[in-house]
């Protein structure tokens, strides 16, 4: 029994490498097949001393129970609905973490993600380019409308995946002795190709900041790599701000919030602007405890005047202020934590620099949107951080 158990944890990881990028439905499904499984397959009081050993783990669980904590101050409380239909998949960090996988789940499922994020990429450019329609035109199972041109998931999240498929691809060609040195080149120019063809910023963001990343680690090391990153990704900027319309307009619509103190001209201040805005005001007159839990939105519809409606929006497209402003300093220094005993878990393994990579990522795509509790998001980070913290590299690919 324990062995069917196994070939089936082994199978459905696998599977969730493929509908990461592609099925937010298909995904939920299997995180919960996996979280059976973890119930089957025993164990529990070891489980149990691995929960209690580890502090990260025990970060998120604080941190889950802080939010039916913080039900108990403010009466603003309408949109906590909202995140404790996404804080329970946090407990999936504990699922992965103590499950019993095989090493070759990790491998596979890595190789399954980077497959499809790279089919998912091509599917895109072949979108932007009008050689295909958008894929819901030819099916009723994909039901979502891609105003921006992306395969299956919305672009934003897209482009984030991509961004840290080519961030993967790189490490793979580079620190690994691998055979398809080509293929990965592919992959890579492909991924590329795709994020600065969409719109995500994010994912933009995280593409050009991290491989400058690993220019300064390669700098002493291995000019001519960095020679080559950096000429890659002024070739890939420059061709891509004169070829690609959505790039374009998201770089001078960035460039002119900035200048202009977060507005246009002619036109009200920009709404991202206006959330960091008003809710650094707001933490500033209760930085201990925030407003308490789901309050965010309902502050900002009833009160922030600025010629925007909030109805809408639950967060302020900032994980960090978000759980400042309803949690205060206790709870933002929960969320800290979570990733502060990761990366402390992650830097002493082989290869922890590069492991490294993985929640830095994170922790920056969470400064322009709550990333943490957005489930394909969380899902992806919860994935790879059980890829990362658990694959063994002395055993071969």
């Amino acid at each position: 029994m324990r062995e069917i158990i196994k070939k089936l944890q082994t199978f459905f990881f696998v599977l969730l490498g493929v509908t990461i990028p592609t099925s937010i439905a298909a995904s939920g499904i299997i995180m919960g097949i996996l979280a059976l499984l973890w119930i089957f397959e025993g164990g529990l009081k070891e489980k149990s001393k691995q929960i209690i050993s580890s502090k990260w783990m025990l970060a998120v669980l604080a941190l889950i129970s802080y939010y039916g904590l913080a039900m108990l101050w403010g009466d603003n409380h309408e949109n906590s609905s909202w995140i404790f239909q996404k804080i329970p998949l946090l407990l999936m960090f504990i699922v992965f973490a103590t499950a019993n996988f095989k090493q070759k789940a990790f491998k596979f499922g890595a190789i399954a993600f980077l497959i499809t994020t790279f089919i998912s990429a091509l599917i895109a450019i072949a979108i932007d380019f009008g050689i295909i329609q958008e894929l819901h035109n030819y099916t009723n199972m994909i039901s979502f409308n891609n105003d921006h041109k992306s395969a299956f998931i919305k672009y934003n999240y897209h482009n984030i995946l991509l961004a840290f498929s080519a961030l993967l691809s790189f490490y793979l060609l580079i620190e690994t002795k691998t055979k398809y040195p080509i293929i990965l080149l592919l992959f890579i120019l492909i991924y590329g190709c795709s994020i600065f063809s969409e719109a995500g910023r994010a994912g933009h963001m995280i593409f050009i900041l991290f491989f400058l990343f690993y220019s300064v680690y390669y700098i002493r090391r291995k000019a001519f790599i960095v020679l080559g990153i950096l000429g890659l990704m002024s070739i890939s900027l420059f061709g891509a701000y004169k070829l690609s319309h959505p790039f374009k307009v998201r770089i001078d619509e960035g460039l002119e919030i900035v200048l202009n103190e977060g507005k246009r001209p002619g036109k009200i201040k920009d709404i991202r602007y206006v959330y960091v805005q008003e809710s650094i005001n707001y933490i500033k007159e209760k930085p201990f405890l925030g407003y308490g839990t789901g309050s965010f939105g309902t502050i900002f519809n009833r009160e922030v005047k600025s010629g925007h409606k909030f109805y809408t929006h639950t967060t302020p497209h900032n994980n960090y202020l978000y759980v400042w402003f309803e949690l205060g300093i206790f709870g933002i220094v929960l969320l800290l934590s979570i990733f502060y005993f990761q990366i402390r878990e992650l830097i002493v393994l082989q290869n922890g620099f590069h492991r490294l990579v993985l929640p830095l990522m994170f922790m920056t795509i969470m400064l322009v949107d709550s990333y943490f509790f957005i489930f394909i998001l969380t899902t992806f980070y919860i994935y790879f951080y059980t890829i990362y913290s658990r694959v063994n590299l002395d055993k071969p690919s």
